[in-house]
């Protein structure tokens, strides 16, 4: 199998499009028919995917974080190499890394702000999590893969056991809902709590899957065979998924504090679906009509995070306008029509902006 050139990558653009689409498509309406049939099929298990988990256990919607995590890693070694082959020197460098992590805190909560209605400095969203994963893992970008992985180790057992072994009042148990550890700790620090158990400190955690993103950059960029990279991020990603539900057993699987065995479990499904969009994109190059909506959003993805935070619930409103009379005539199936309508809107409008060449970047 041949060389595949550390140019840039196609999977990657795709495989971010991907998320982001999975993410603003809202479930593609679905939660508007989840009571009904289809060929005598119930439609509730198909929706059931596109919510996250109540506490304990993963869905694949659950994957779309660590999914865009793990790719701001991924491409961490192509833009940091391409800035200094334009010689732009360390202290610039950390500059742009500083510059960029506040502009992801300041969108973050501005976005969030805004779709509440109301100040609300929310730093458990993508953009608010990023800000500190991003640094954590520039600050071991050029340390080598070892000090990389006892990096992301260190701060998965750091994570646990600040879990496991503090406490305080209202603390009743490491990994209760609403009732842990890191549910204090945003009370007593920020003087409030996040809805659905989620926590502040998950940023520690979650800095792994950033980290782990970053070598697998690395390993794209190495001009290794195709063949042998596709065969790492494979047993990688399967060793993830198996070790994740032994991890399970001691350390439950919990998105929403993003424990220790939830981030090696995601991680190995980010391996996979990577090696999965890598093998069909750049080692096969099957870049039919199909793949192009990914790339239009792949590559405005901060853009269009934004856009949807900001402006979806106006979207949802707007389009009934034009899609009033199927809701009239076919009631729920007319809502999810209008969902579908709302999603293909946000593509075209990254389309929109791909044919004039207009690409945001922090």
């Amino acid at each position: 199998m041949a060389n595949v050139p550390a140019a840039r990558l196609h999977s990657l653009d795709a495989f971010r499009g991907f998320t982001m689409i999975w993410m603003f498509s809202m479930a593609f309406g679905l939660h508007h028919v989840k009571d009904l049939t289809v060929l005598g099929m119930p439609l509730a298990p198909v929706e059931r995917q596109f919510t996250h988990a109540d506490w304990h256990g993963m869905y694949p919607w659950d994957l779309i974080q660590p999914f865009f995590m793990f790719i701001v890693g991924v491409a961490m070694p192509f833009s940091m190499a391409k800035r200094r082959g334009e010689g732009e020197g360390r202290r610039a460098e950390w500059m742009h890394v500083l510059k960029r992590c506040a502009l992801l805190l300041l969108l973050g909560t501005m976005a969030r702000s805004i779709s509440a209605g109301k100040p609300n400095f929310d730093v458990i969203n993508v953009l608010g999590q990023l800000s500190f994963t991003y640094l954590v893992a520039y600050a071991v970008l050029d340390r080598g893969w070892k000090v990389q992985a006892l990096t992301a180790a260190g701060l998965l057992a750091a994570h646990t056991m600040f879990y496991l072994l503090v406490s305080a009042p209202g603390v009743t148990g490491p990994w209760d809902k609403n009732a842990n550890i890191g549910w204090w700790l945003d009370g007593a620090v920020l003087g409030k709590h996040w809805g659905g158990g989620y926590a502040t400190i998950n940023c520690v955690s979650s800095a792994a899957n950033t980290i782990f993103g970053v070598m697998a950059g690395f390993w794209l960029r190495s001009g290794k065979p195709a063949g042998e990279m596709l065969q790492r991020f494979v047993v990688l990603g399967v060793a993830g998924i198996v070790v994740g539900l032994g991890m399970d057993l001691v350390v439950p699987s919990i998105k929403k504090i993003w424990t220790a065995s939830f981030a090696v479990y995601s991680t190995g499904y980010t391996l996979l679906a990577l090696a999965l969009f890598y093998w069909v994109l750049d080692v096969k190059m099957w870049r039919g009509v199909w793949v192009r909506p990914l790339i239009w959003v792949g590559m405005n993805s901060i853009f269009i995070y934004l856009f949807h935070e900001i402006l979806y619930r106006w979207l949802r409103q707007t389009g009934l306008v034009f899609t009033g009379w199927a809701v009239n005539w076919w009631g729920p199936w007319g809502q999810a029509l209008n969902e579908c309508a709302v999603v293909a809107f946000q593509i075209y409008l990254c389309w929109w902006l791909y044919q004039r060449r207009i690409f945001f970047k922090l």
